[in-house]
């Protein structure tokens, strides 16, 4: 007969956090004394939702090379969204990282502003198959009658799905960075409100990924595509490759724990047909950018 120990729970997770920031200390006097001069480099990880970043981050940020501000993180985020630049520099100016990695995933169409900003930035942008992003997607942010619900989090916002949200709206959420009008015109003429709940996160999909040929990405250097079923497949390849490109000394420990059982688990979404051939035509684009990489 086992007997129940009250505050158990609570016990392991205080153990756990300790462990955590104990971990977290030892990476600073690491960093401190392997980069003296903290000199760091901005890096980005971008993409639609849902697209397994929190995976690739995390693993990335195992290394000691890397100072991680996810996109929960409110020293650099406020509702997921990147806070001011102001802010972002004193970040920058405290981290004895090599590299200093955000991932602010609500920004993807803000890249160009950000190398604006830090010129010698680097950027990943990671795709997923469209299929697992919507069925994650429909999980994670929307309740049984089809209403948006991100976060408890979040102040009042609108219940509708994002992308009718953004089309009726004229894309305004976006002025900060205003998307190419052929990107609007190109989700305008795909969207219709009769169209199910699959098929509107299918637009979202098409609209973010666009961006990496709709911006220009594809064609510069400070830019790496990211695909994720080639990292769960290849994880020595693939973190190698980005620790490459990130200008850093690769640690093989970083790949422990990946996975790829999330991969093609759920029955494919009920997606429009135009839309699934849209959304294939554009993975493939995505898959010779990756292969080329």
């Amino acid at each position: 007969m086992s007997v129940k120990i009250r505050g158990v729970g609570k016990l392991r997770a205080v153990m756990h956090d300790l462990k955590k920031n104990e971990t977290e200390i030892r990476k600073h006097i690491w960093q401190r004394l392997k980069n003296p001069t903290g000199h760091t480099t901005p890096a980005f990880l971008v993409g639609n939702v849902r697209s397994g970043t929190s995976m690739i981050v995390f693993h990335l940020a195992k290394s000691w090379q890397v100072n991680l501000y996810n996109e929960d993180n409110p020293a650099a985020f406020q509702y997921w969204r990147i806070r001011d630049f102001s802010v972002i520099d004193n970040l920058l100016k405290q981290s004895y990282a090599p590299i200093t990695l955000f991932k602010p995933i609500l920004d993807t169409y803000r890249t160009l502003v950000l190398f604006d900003q830090y010129p010698t930035a680097k950027v990943l942008f990671a795709f997923r198959h469209y299929d697992d992003v919507i069925n994650s997607t429909r999980n994670r942010f929307y309740n049984k009658n089809g209403l948006y619900m991100p976060s408890k989090k979040v102040p009042d916002h609108d219940t509708r799905d994002p992308i009718s949200l953004w089309v009726t709206n004229d894309f305004v959420e976006f002025s900060q960075a205003p998307i190419p009008d052929a990107t609007k015109l190109f989700i305008k003429e795909k969207w219709h409100p009769s169209l199910n709940l699959d098929s509107k996160v299918a637009l979202r999909w098409l609209f973010i990924n666009r961006l990496y040929f709709d911006l220009n990405l594809f064609e510069d250097p400070r830019v790496k595509i990211v695909h994720y079923e080639s990292v769960v497949a290849e994880p020595e390849r693939e973190f190698r490759a980005m620790f490459q490109f990130l200008g850093l000394k690769y640690e093989p420990h970083v790949t422990k724990g990946v996975f790829s059982s999330s991969i093609g688990k759920h029955t494919p979404p009920a997606i429009a047909p135009e839309l699934r051939e849209e959304c294939e035509q554009l993975r493939e684009r995505l898959l010779q950018q990756a292969h080329g990489n």
